[in-house]
């Protein structure tokens, strides 16, 4: 009898089991933006305010997740409110907002943004004299506002120029430090050539100053005694074009 009631039992259970019919589903997860979302709606907005350089980003907390409630579908990508930005301080503060929530999901978030650009650098010690080759530079990333405009942008200031004195490596290159190679030492003999549109002359020199190509030197014509500025023109070559100034010594 105990056997048959129990059997009775395991069978109502199991019709009721039956009967009840499949599982409800559960709600759909809800969706999250996260620190790709962020980052790129940060960087939007921030691009009206740096506009030199590429846009450098650092958020003060990367855990950045902003949960969308079940059952409710954002209008859009994440928005930016209440931006606040220093440029000196390179720091920002902003709300990120997920349009179309109720209530309106947003998170505050800060961090340090700014542009930053390219500068040359020398990759190793080159000494004073010794010419710059391309060889010599790499390039390393520096913010925008503080690449002003007394250091070298470009390759080009520094090949074929030499130190004035020791550059520190990997570091930027102010131009002031830069100086043509030199070409005529103080002392030396040089040879003077005066153009002008129809005639080339010639004369022995000595220079009073050292000076590189392109440098505007003093020498004295050793025949005349007469001291004129000329301009380096190669290895203890310097010209002088009719109308530069002239001065008895």
């Amino acid at each position: 009898m105990k056997r048959t009631a129990t059997a009775f039992l395991l069978g109502t259970v199991l019709a009721l089991a039956n009967f009840a019919g499949p599982a409800i589903a559960a709600e759909p997860p809800a969706a999250v933006y996260g620190m790709t979302h962020a980052e790129a709606a940060l960087t939007d907005a921030l691009a009206r305010h740096i506009t030199v350089g590429r846009l450098h980003l650092e958020l003060d907390n990367r855990a950045i997740e902003l949960h969308v409630p079940a059952g409710q579908t954002p209008s859009g990508g994440l928005a930016v409110e209440n931006l606040y930005y220093s440029p000196v301080q390179a720091r920002f503060a902003a709300e990120l907002v997920v349009p179309g929530t109720s209530p309106l999901v947003r998170l505050p978030v800060a961090g340090r943004a700014y542009g930053a650009v390219q500068v040359p650098v020398l990759n190793h010690r080159v000494a004073p004299g010794d010419t710059i080759a391309a060889s010599d530079i790499d390039w390393i990333e520096m913010r925008a506002d503080q690449a002003g405009s007394d250091l070298a942008a470009s390759e080009a200031q520094l090949v074929g120029m030499t130190p004035k004195r020791g550059i520190p490596v990997n570091q930027p290159v102010r131009v002031r430090d830069l100086q043509s190679p030199r070409m005529v030492d103080k002392g030396s003999l040089v040879t003077i050539t005066l153009s002008s549109a129809n005639l080339t002359l010639s004369a022995q020199g000595k220079a009073l100053q050292d000076g590189g190509k392109g440098d505007v030197i003093r020498v004295v014509n050793t025949q005349s005694n007469r001291i004129v500025e000329a301009v380096v023109a190669g290895p203890n070559q310097v010209s002088v074009k009719v109308g530069m100034a002239l001065a008895a010594k």
